[in-house]
């Protein structure tokens, strides 16, 4: 996603340092993160039977992914400043996770749980990479921060609608638990639009038809999932399909180079 961002504005490519730093952080943060989830309360269809089975696993990749997120973080000196709020959006949203009373209590006060890791992704793989390569900021990347933000923000609506009743008995405050599902609909309903308005714009500035395709089809696919993903807690849904469609638009420039290369 990130190399993507890059490419679809042809400003060159992301230092190799940079790549490596995202890959293990990434994984991470999401090893720690499941490594603390306590699947006897957090319960999802499948994924938490295979955790308490396999929490050494999580540990393992966390011990590994975290060496590698320290030396390639160092070989980024440069960069720190820029990559300081992604490390503390990342720390806020797993604090709660964290077994010390101060970071349990945190959790009740997060009111944006939806915003912080829609954010957090969008910062990362729209916003940084900008940073990284020194470009100079135009309109039509403000616009393409917004529509990122708009399909990121709209299936973390799914993710906290699967959510909502663990975090409601739990006290985790959000636009999710607080507000009622006729306006969480509209809610998601407008961040579509949104994404659609803003994959138009940057057709305007691009005057490629295959660039409102792609930045528009998650979206597509995410509104019409809506009325499963409400229903149900499977984790093949979520985090195969769901949390797919995020990196979807990558994936299809990749086949189109890939395919551009062949033909050529």
């Amino acid at each position: 996603m990130c190399i993507c961002t890059i490419a679809s504005f042809n400003l060159g490519k992301l230092p190799a340092n940079f790549v490596a730093f995202v890959s293990f952080s990434t994984l991470a943060s999401y090893s720690i993160h499941w490594y603390l989830t306590n699947a006897d309360i957090e319960i999802t269809a499948s994924r938490t039977d295979w955790l308490k089975q396999h929490k050494q696993i999580h540990a393992l990749f966390f011990i590994v992914s975290a060496v590698g997120t320290g030396v390639y973080l160092l070989r980024l000196v440069e960069y720190w400043l820029y990559l300081l709020p992604a490390v503390g959006l990342t720390v806020l949203y797993s604090a709660p996770k964290f077994p010390h009373p101060f970071f349990k209590k945190l959790g009740k006060y997060i009111l944006g749980k939806t915003f912080l890791l829609a954010a957090m992704w969008t910062y990362v793989t729209a916003v940084l990479p900008f940073f990284i390569v020194h470009a100079s900021w135009e309109a039509s990347f403000y616009i393409y921060v917004i529509n990122r933000f708009a399909l990121l923000f709209a299936i973390c609506i799914l993710f906290d609608i699967r959510d909502r009743q663990f975090d409601k008995q739990t006290g985790v405050k959000s636009l999710i638990t607080i507000l009622p599902m006729k306006k969480i609909k509209i809610l998601f309903t407008v961040f579509i639009l949104l994404n659609f308005a803003s994959s138009f714009i940057l057709y305007i500035y691009s005057q490629e038809i295959i660039t409102i395709i792609f930045l528009a089809l998650p979206a597509v696919f995410t509104y019409f999932l809506y009325p499963f993903a409400i229903k149900s807690k499977n984790d093949y849904l979520f985090y195969f399909i769901l949390d797919g469609l995020m990196a979807l638009t990558a994936v299809l420039y990749f086949i189109k180079n890939v395919f551009e290369m062949y033909i050529q």
